[in-house]
């Protein structure tokens, strides 16, 4: 097992120790930022890819072996994982957390779910906390792209928060530095504000997906983007563009969102079966996923659908498949 650092000798030189979990593009970044305002962060990426191991190590986070001493050790562990995984990652933590109490003392500790999940999925996955009063939940979303150091400054997304704790209680700083956004005590407000939130930005890629792609098989796609910065201005073409070419690492990930997201139009907006939309967006993302090349997709090792009609002619392509009429 690798050789632990010294926690107390962290502590004693840092704001505060922050685990994360997992070292995703949004993860890392968010790691990036924190290191860069004298916070320590701390990961467990042993069962993880090189790749991931590789990004959690260029953020200049600290790789622990398992997740006991992270739990053990860390003020506040962030959640930033595909939705399809908050609840089990949730319960690996705690389960790890189980017998940590004496080993802390009186200290409590703190997680923040920062995923993208309905109102009624993240109450739900907040009964997993009511064993050990000690650990409290801070119900969090991220509103936009990975932090970033650009031209001498950071750019940031913006964190809603909800629920009895904010992060701006937690650690000195930390909530200006995440550019927290505390809205409400009650859990589920901040999830809340996520869901309608990207029901606009990723609701939006999946009905400029489908227009793009049957565009090209009429065969007018360079008149229709061509349309849209003549009628609707250039800054309503390059959404566009950056809406259908950004999609594709992501579609795997974005599929249980928008189930998540139609839960809550169904939950909380009182939109009936009939009005799924976003469950039909779930399916052209799955679609997208596994039935295209564009499902290999990574970011920051992209090959395909890096122009709209790169994403267009491989979408075509994988409906043809499915229907026969491949090209």
């Amino acid at each position: 097992m690798a050789e632990l650092p010294d926690f107390d000798a962290l502590r004693s030189t840092h704001l505060g120790l922050v685990g994360i979990i997992s070292m995703g593009d949004m993860g890392s970044g968010i790691a990036r930022l924190l290191v860069a305002h004298g916070y320590a962060v701390l990961t467990n990426v042993s069962d993880r890819s090189e790749d991931t191991q590789s990004r959690a190590r260029d953020s200049g986070a600290i790789l622990l072996p398992s997740d006991e001493p992270l739990v053990q050790h860390a003020d506040l562990i962030l959640s930033i994982v595909p939705p399809a995984e908050a609840y089990p990652t949730a319960k690996r933590i705690l389960l790890a957390s189980v017998d940590d109490r004496e080993k802390r003392g009186k200290r409590g500790w703190y997680y923040a779910d920062l995923n993208a999940l309905s109102p009624s999925t993240l109450v739900s996955l907040s009964s997993l906390f009511n064993p050990l009063p000690h650990v409290n939940l801070i119900d969090g979303s991220i509103l936009g792209g990975p932090p970033a150091f650009v031209d001498g400054e950071w750019t940031r997304p913006v964190i809603p928060t909800s629920g009895p704790v904010s992060l701006s209680g937690v650690l000195p700083g930390l909530g200006e530095v995440l550019r927290e956004k505390y809205i409400s005590s009650d859990l589920g407000r901040a999830s809340g504000l996520k869901m309608v939130f990207a029901s606009l930005s990723k609701g939006y890629a999946a009905v400029a997906l489908q227009a793009v792609t049957t565009a090209r098989q009429l065969g007018v796609l360079p008149e229709l983007l061509e349309s849209v910065a003549e009628v609707q201005g250039e800054q309503a073409a390059k959404r566009l563009e950056r809406a259908v070419t950004g999609l594709a690492p992501k579609a795997g990930r974005w599929v249980r969102e928008m189930e998540e997201i139609g839960l809550t139009h169904r939950e909380n907006g009182g939109w009936g079966g009939e009005h799924g939309i976003f469950e039909a967006a779930a399916r052209i993302y799955s679609t997208v996923a596994h039935e295209t090349v564009l499902g290999r997709e990574k970011i920051g090792k992209r090959e395909r659908g890096t122009t709209v009609e790169g994403v267009a002619g491989a979408v075509a392509e994988g409906l043809g498949k499915r229907t026969g009429k491949g090209e």
